[in-house]
């Protein structure tokens, strides 16, 4: 095959990416790239030294080289994510999911029933990364997965499908909610809705600020509690006995939710810390 040596190139790109990220970083990122654009995996990318790739693909590299350069991050180049071993689609409309969404999820699995039939909500689904997960975790579970944003619920849609995944995708404002599914009983709601306040935008990276959607990050520094008000109050109307709610959160939030929780009747709630021992989790839950 004419074209070009993958060892090669490879070596070339991650040069030209170590200019601006550290050199493990660089060599991480070309991994990336070259699994989840050409499908080369690591062991293809170690063991095959001949191994050759063509000028359209070598063109591809270098446009992603050069988006990555400009601060786009690597799952939007690629549009490829993963999240508790699914491979998701992403772009600019939905939130890259993250290492601690990935353990709520955990979390919220070790008890969840597999053969019992129960009914989920996932509130602000995004990229569908927690309804999708959970769906799969517990395939005899009802799942409603809400959002906003129809652009995000388009690639959920496409996420969900892609994985094998029933899970019913509905258009809704949880803050002004008028879809009919908010009336019905349920058994489990789980959220990851925008904490992050207005004026924390300084300290986070510009890979973040510059490319993912800021309706689904930002909640104002009066009111940095909103979503969670009113899916407790939500919750609290229609959540079965024995149901649970299942909250990520900002670090600086716990002790807020917790008295939250509580005012709003559920005298059950507790703080989580997450891997790197943040508290980042909230778990409130009714009596049998």
């Amino acid at each position: 095959m004419i074209g070009f040596n993958l060892q090669k190139t490879k070596r070339h790109f991650t040069e030209v990416l170590a200019e601006k990220f550290p050199k493990r970083e660089a060599e991480q990122l070309m991994r990336i790239l070259l699994e989840d654009l050409f499908g080369i995996d690591w062991n293809q990318q170690l063991m095959s030294p001949d191994l050759r790739i063509d000028e359209h693909q070598h063109y591809q590299l270098s446009e992603a080289v050069k988006r990555l350069l400009a601060g786009e991050p690597v799952q939007y180049v690629t549009g490829i994510a993963r999240f508790n071993e699914l491979l998701l689609k992403v772009s600019p409309a939905v939130l890259i999911p993250r290492p601690e969404t990935e353990e709520l999820v955990q979390k919220i699995g070790t008890s969840l029933p597999k053969e019992k039939t129960i009914r989920i909500w996932d509130i602000g689904t995004g990229s569908g990364c927690i309804a999708i997960a959970l769906a799969k975790q517990s395939p005899h579970a009802e799942v409603i997965a809400f959002d906003v944003s129809g652009d995000a619920l388009q690639i959920a849609k496409e996420n969900a499908e892609s994985n094998g995944a029933k899970v019913s995708f509905v258009q809704d404002d949880v803050l002004n909610p008028t879809s009919d599914y908010f009336n019905q009983p349920v058994d489990l709601v789980v959220s990851n809705p925008p904490y992050v306040c207005d004026s924390e935008r300084a300290s986070m990276e510009a890979n973040v600020l510059d490319w993912e959607p800021e309706k689904a990050l930002f909640v104002p520094d009066d009111d940095p509690l909103r979503f969670y008000r009113q899916i407790l109050a939500l919750a609290k109307k229609q959540l079965n006995p024995g149901g649970q709610v299942w909250f990520e959160i900002n670090e600086r939030m716990g002790e807020e939710l917790l008295s939250l929780c509580h005012k709003i009747g559920f005298s059950n709630a507790e703080v989580l810390e997450d891997f790197a021992g943040k508290p980042r989790f909230v778990k409130t839950w009714t009596g049998e």
